[in-house]
């Protein structure tokens, strides 16, 4: 079940996040800070999170929001899924979910930024599985060796 984003979630995402193995420590004070703006404030406009919650175990979750300055470009900011269930449609369940929000919020582009590390490349293939394109990679962006991948699809 796909459902907004509640307090009794977030350490449970903390933990996720961690499991996965993929995000350095300071990605993932990034994704919390995100995840507590969203939970501190109900009025806010600028994210929108979602969790696939199955028996009260979370696994996965999504954090999308339009992007500033443009009318109609959506961000996929996070997306993260429990390892147990990797390669389960977990992950495109929650794309899908997202695609269909951003949709009937008046969105047409989604827009992903990712790393271009080697440890990176079951997520970029999962991108390109969900019917988005490569826009651009831009070199040494992160860091030497760690290109910036940009990832699109209009919906």
């Amino acid at each position: 079940m796909i459902r907004t984003l509640q307090n009794k979630d977030r350490d449970k995402i903390e933990k996720l996040l961690n499991d996965t193995k993929n995000f350095k420590d300071f990605e993932i004070e990034v994704a919390m800070e995100l995840i507590d703006a969203y939970l501190k404030d109900e009025t806010q406009s600028d994210y929108h999170i979602f969790v696939d919650e199955e028996n009260e175990e979370v696994k996965g979750y999504v954090c999308i929001g339009p992007r500033p300055m443009t009318k109609g470009t959506w961000d996929l900011y996070w997306i993260a899924v429990n390892p147990l269930v990797q390669a389960k449609g977990v992950g495109s369940g929650l794309i899908a979910f997202s695609e269909n929000y951003i949709k009937e919020n008046g969105g047409w582009l989604i827009w992903i930024e990712t790393s271009g590390k080697e440890s990176y490349e079951k997520e970029r293939k999962f991108y390109l599985k969900n019917g988005y394109e490569k826009f651009s990679e831009v070199k040494d962006f992160y860091d030497r060796g760690d290109s910036l991948v940009v990832y699109g699809k209009y919906i």
